[in-house]
Parts: C-alpha cells; sequence; structure tokens
C-alpha cells in the first residue's frame, strides 16, 4: 500500500457520509466557530428536481446516478433470489432517495435499548428531546412534537382520498385503535403518515440542516464525489481519512475525531477497510488487521417488506397518473406550481399493529398505495389498482456484511438470511390474514375488487410461506451493523457513547448502532442519532423528557 505524508489538509473532525446522520453532526459540530469540520460524501450534489419532486421515488431508487444499488448475495431461504438494496450516493444520502416518511417508533424501542442492550443514556426519555430539537412539525403541536428545528414534517389529509380515508376507516371497523400522532403518545393504530415534504418538496437532511447559510461557515468544508477508502490510525488511535477523488488518493488529518456516519453497509465495510473487524474476514480480504472486533458487519437487521394487491372496481387510485396524458399534466402543474399528485410521497395512511398476542408493541406496519405494481419492479398493474405493504418490524433473522476485498471501490457481501427464523414466516401468515381481514371489511365494498396478490388459492401456511419466499423484498432499512453495548459486551462494536470499543478519536454515529432495529422507518431515527452524536462529541446534553406513552391494555391477551 503506498504510503502517504500528512498534508496540510488538517481538521479537527472528519465526518463520512452525507446522509440522514451525517449532515447533522457536520451542521451541528460546525456551530463552534473554533472547530473546523471536514463533511466527505461519495456521491454528488443534491441538485436535481428528481430529489425535489416527491413522486419521482421510483426513478431515484431503481436509477444510478444517486445510488449505490447494492445487492444482496442469492438468499438461502429466498429460493437463491437476491434483494436489491438502493442507498443514496449523494448529498444527504438515503434522505435525499427515500420515500420521505417520518415516523420515529415506538417508546419502547428506546427503553429496550436501555434496558435490555445496557445503552445507558439511549431511553425514550433521553432520545425524545432530541427529536424534538431536530423537527419542526407543521401542524397542531403537542408535548412529543417540535417546534424551531431544521427538519420540516408535515402530515396529509387522508380523508381526501377516497381510498386512503377507506383504508383508514377499514382499520377502525376490524377494532383497531385509531392515532391522529403515531409520533406522540400514542404510536400503535392506524394513523396519517407523516412526512418530510414541505412546500411541495422534498425535505432531505441535506436541506434542513446544509443550508446555505450553514454551507458558507468558514470552518465547514463540504467535499462531494471524494470516497473514503481507509481510516488511517497510529497504533489504535485514528489520525485520518485516505480519500479518493477523479482516480487520486491523498489523506486529510483530524487533530479530534472522525466520525463514520455512512450507514449500515458504509460505516461497517469502511472500519473492515480500516483493519477493524473480525479478522478471518480482514484477512480473507487482504487487509491488516488493526483491532479485532468481531462485531463489524454482524447483527444485520432490516425490515422485510410484501405486498397485498387488489384490484379496484372504480377508476381511482394513481392509475390514471402513471398514463399519458395525465402524467406530464401532473409534472407540469408540479413544475409550476409544487402542488398536485407529484407533491405527495402518496403513502399517506399507515398502520402499525401487533401480529399476534402476547406481542407487547407493533411488530408490523402496514402502509397503503393507490397502486399496485408488478413482482420486483415499478411497472404498475394495467388496471385501476391498489396494495398494501405489510413490513415486519422485529425480524428475528440476522444478516452479516464482509468486504471481499481490500479495495475500497468493490461492494461488499450482503447476506441479510431473510425468513431464516420460523417467526419471520409466522408473522407474514399472520401479517397476511389480518391484512385480508381488513380489506374484507365494509369500508372497502366499493372499491375491493378481485385480489390480485397472493390470490385467494394462497390459504394454507405452506402456501403463504412459498409465496412469501417467492416475492419477499426489502423496505429498505439495514441496521445494526455496528451495534451500541456496554463496554463488557464483547460483540459490541460501539460503547453508548458512540465511541468504537477498543480504539481511540473515531465515533459511528448512524443506523448501524441500533442494536435492535426500531419499530418505524429509519429516516427520522438517524437524524436523531446524529443530534445525540454531536452533544456527545462536544460533551453536552439535553434534559430528558419522561412522557407517558401508549401500550395496549390487553396486549398480553389480545391481537388487538
Amino acid at each position: 500500500m503506498k504510503d502517504f505524508k500528512l498534508s496540510d489538509q488538517i481538521f479537527d473532525y472528519i465526518v463520512i457520509g452525507a446522509g440522514s446522520s451525517g449532515c447533522v453532526v457536520a451542521s451541528r459540530l460546525s456551530e463552534d466557530r473554533d472547530a473546523t469540520v471536514l463533511l466527505v460524501e461519495a456521491g454528488p450534489e443534491d441538485k436535481s428536481w428528481t430529489i425535489d419532486m416527491p413522486l419521482a421515488v421510483e426513478s431515484l431508487v431503481s436509477g444510478r446516478e444517486f445510488n449505490w444499488q447494492y445487492v444482496s448475495e442469492p438468499e438461502k431461504h429466498l429460493a437463491g433470489r437476491q434483494v436489491d438494496h438502493p442507498r443514496g450516493k449523494v448529498l444527504g444520502g438515503s434522505s435525499s432517495i427515500n420515500g420521505m416518511v417520518y415516523t420515529r417508533g415506538n417508546a419502547l424501542d428506546y427503553d429496550g435499548w436501555a434496558e435490555t442492550y445496557g445503552c445507558a443514556g439511549w431511553a425514550y426519555a433521553d432520545v425524545l428531546p432530541y427529536f424534538k430539537r431536530s423537527e419542526t412539525f407543521c401542524g397542531e403541536g403537542n408535548d412529543y412534537r417540535g417546534r424551531y428545528g431544521p427538519l420540516r414534517v408535515t402530515r396529509p389529509d387522508v380523508a381526501k382520498d377516497p381510498l386512503q380515508a377507506a383504508f383508514m376507516e377499514a382499520g377502525k371497523q376490524a377494532g383497531y385503535p385509531a392515532t391522529d400522532d403515531s409520533n406522540a403518545y400514542q404510536h400503535e393504530g392506524f394513523h396519517p403518515s407523516e412526512c418530510t415534504i414541505f412546500g411541495g418538496r422534498r425535505w432531505s437532511a441535506a436541506r434542513a440542516y446544509l443550508s446555505p447559510d450553514v454551507r458558507r461557515r468558514t470552518n465547514l468544508e463540504i467535499r462531494t464525489e471524494t470516497l473514503a477508502e481507509q481510516i488511517v490510525f497510529a497504533g489504535r488511535k485514528a489520525t485520518g481519512l485516505r480519500v479518493q477523488k477523479n482516480g487520486q488518493s491523498s489523506l486529510v488529518a483530524a487533530r479530534k475525531e472522525v466520525i463514520l456516519c455512512a450507514g449500515s453497509i458504509g460505516s461497517a465495510q469502511l472500519l473492515q477497510l480500516s483493519g477493524v473487524g473480525p479478522s478471518d474476514v480482514l484477512r480473507a480480504a487482504n487487509v491488516d488487521v488493526v483491532h479485532e472486533l468481531p462485531g463489524v458487519g454482524a447483527n444485520m437487521q432490516d425490515h422485510p417488506d410484501i405486498t397485498l394487491q387488489v384490484e379496484c372496481r372504480q377508476p381511482l387510485g394513481l392509475a390514471a397518473f402513471t398514463k399519458f396524458p395525465r402524467k406530464h399534466l401532473v409534472g407540469a402543474q408540479w413544475f409550476l406550481t409544487k402542488t398536485g399528485v407529484a407533491a405527495s410521497n402518496q403513502f399517506e395512511a399507515a398502520a402499525y399493529i401487533r401480529t399476534k398476542a402476547g406481542v407487547r408493541y407493533p411488530d408490523l406496519k402496514l402502509e397503503f398505495l393507490g397502486l399496485a405494481f408488478a413482482p420486483d419492479t415499478f411497472s404498475p398493474y394495467p388496471g385501476h389498482s391498489f396494495q398494501i405493504h405489510m413490513t415486519l418490524m422485529r425480524a428475528e433473522s440476522r444478516g452479516r456484511l464482509a468486504i471481499k476485498s481490500n479495495n475500497a471501490t468493490d461492494k461488499p457481501c450482503l447476506t441479510f438470511n431473510y425468513l431464516e427464523a420460523e417467526a419471520d414466516r409466522e408473522s407474514f401468515r399472520n401479517a397476511l390474514r389480518l391484512t385480508r381481514e381488513i380489506v374484507e371489511q365494509e369500508a372497502f365494498d366499493p372499491y375491493r375488487g378481485k385480489e390480485l396478490a397472493p390470490g385467494k388459492d394462497v390459504q394454507t401456511d405452506e402456501q403463504i410461506d412459498t409465496w412469501v419466499a417467492s416475492r419477499v423484498g426489502t423496505a429498505y432499512h439495514p441496521s445494526g451493523t455496528c451495534r451500541m453495548g456496554p463496554a463488557t459486551d464483547e460483540g459490541a462494536v460501539v460503547e453508548p457513547n458512540l465511541k468504537v470499543r477498543g480504539l481511540e478519536n473515531v465515533r459511528v454515529a448512524d443506523a448501524s448502532v441500533m442494536p435492535l432495529i426500531v419499530a418505524a422507518n429509519t429516516n427520522a431515527p438517524c437524524i436523531m442519532i446524529g443530534e445525540v452524536a454531536s452533544d456527545l462529541i462536544r460533551n453536552r446534553k439535553l434534559p430528558p423528557e419522561p412522557r407517558p406513552h401508549f401500550v395496549a391494555e390487553n396486549w398480553e391477551t389480545s391481537q388487538r
């Protein structure tokens, strides 16, 4: 490996990855004008109308320009299928290409981090102030919501769309609770799905935290299209970062800390490339071992997802907007006024429910979309249709990430082991039956046509298992590959202060530190993690805010 000398490129902090957490960390650290901060992002600037337009999500997650385009290894329990994993490679990271759903998770997610996994300082009372600090909620406020943060969060009006309204009403008819604000006291129930959209435009972490005023700070430097190749160590102390731009490698130095915010794939990959991880993986990839840390790349979790698809008997939903001329008219309306169908992500109604009695808090998310897609594609069903996503919030299956070589441009090996656990297969059986029951409610009578997928002939446990294995995909929420734990936890990668165990001057702050994936999309929690990380680095802490939270009284004996 080529030797590099330290140049005059020296910063107090180097933040790797300008995604949901990295934008926050860089922005907050650079508030201190005496501190110099370098933010390194492998992708380009976020200058594209496809990023701005909420309805253009499909082109982002299936395209190449702003997307790492990861693919899993052939999955043993999916009959060898490989699963696509788009991740943001652009300023804003995955917050610039995601579905813009804003959901924090359940209070018991975070209490579990603290109590079950020994992550002191991460209980719900500890993290709630940071959720609040991050957001400006554009709706009726309460003690759980923020008013002055950089991130704009809005709530859709689900009553204006007949199909979305039918989904909400069907939930009530089936006996489920409703909640106006799933990010406040009551997470469980049918609810309007809040989003990071404001003024008809995507409100990414980059837009929120790297505003023009922030980017004008003289102590903050942002380098896009710059790939992090390797953290440089002196012994076990991180001293800098080797980066590549335009095919040329160079070294930047860190006086204080290197903070990895490259996501559950990128952060674990970079640690392994830097000699930190399981020694067998490192040696197989021809990487010198700096620090044996078996947990790097282990504990990989995700939210597996599958859809129930139904024909719609009335000309409603999104089908008409996928064809000429309305498709072009929708685009023209958005370009001219930032309003209309394209100003929404169309995931406006959702539900968090429990799959069976004895589950204390929701382990299944349902999301309604007024259009069905062909399997593994974004090709719409030719007629009017709708689909309901069924997403497991706490799948028990665990995977692993491992680098294949010492070349940072080589994508790592990703094995998620979807459906390995019998409990996950049981949960999907329950999910399908519960969702079918919801669609059979009176509220859907005017709209419900034939079941397109899986089809009414799929009924037995064995038939459902076969269908799920042939179709299940991902909600795009990889997590847990650098999990938190106390200093005594040999499987943990970072301690609750987010410092990497056994190393100096290096932390991780992104979804990879989650010991257990949250019952929510991961963007809002990652922004919270970035907020907490910035205070940990600066030796600050907002006072905890103990607040009550909903738990169904009959959870031990009843599914709803």
